[in-house]
């Protein structure tokens, strides 16, 4: 395991964009979820279906495994 003083700089602002990518997405279906359920937008049942409510589940859970294995201290 490399100390924290050997890392490279660059490594810490790939794993902060990639973090902050993974909450982004995640926050992005919640507004979407919300907005959906007050009716401003197509929920997402309308757009993937009962069944394809699989997709946004799996984007969102994927995303926020990106973000907590980004922000994880080694």
């Amino acid at each position: 395991m490399m100390d924290l003083f050997q890392r490279p700089a660059n490594l810490n602002r790939l794993r902060l964009s990639l973090g902050l990518l993974g909450i982004t997405t995640a926050a992005a279906f919640l507004v979407w979820l919300l907005a959906g359920w007050l009716g401003w937008v197509p929920g997402m049942v309308d757009v993937f279906g009962v069944e394809g409510m699989r997709t946004p589940a799996a984007i969102s859970v994927a995303a926020l495994l990106l973000a907590a294995l980004s922000f994880w201290e080694c």
